[in-house]
């Protein structure tokens, strides 16, 4: 099985993730984690690579809050 440029795979027995960044041509292709071959988590789509829309900004917090209130300084007299 070819392996395809932003592919996961999974060691089911240790839980190691692998992602292919640079895959290779091979005809017959396999990860081997823990002595056994690596599962796919998921495979790269057209969804996936595209761009993610961008997040709407928070609402502004109301500006009619009254700011707290400083305490009344205290008078240093001896």
């Amino acid at each position: 099985m070819v392996k395809k440029k932003g592919e996961e795979y999974r060691c089911e027995e240790c839980g190691l993730v692998v992602l292919v960044s640079n895959p290779c041509e091979c005809e017959s292709c396999e990860l081997i984690c823990c002595e056994e071959p690596m599962k796919p988590l998921r495979t790269p789509s057209k969804a996936s690579t595209a761009k993610a829309p961008a997040k709407p900004a928070p609402a502004a917090k109301s500006t009619t809050e009254k700011p707290p209130e400083n305490p009344p300084e205290k008078s240093n007299k001896k």
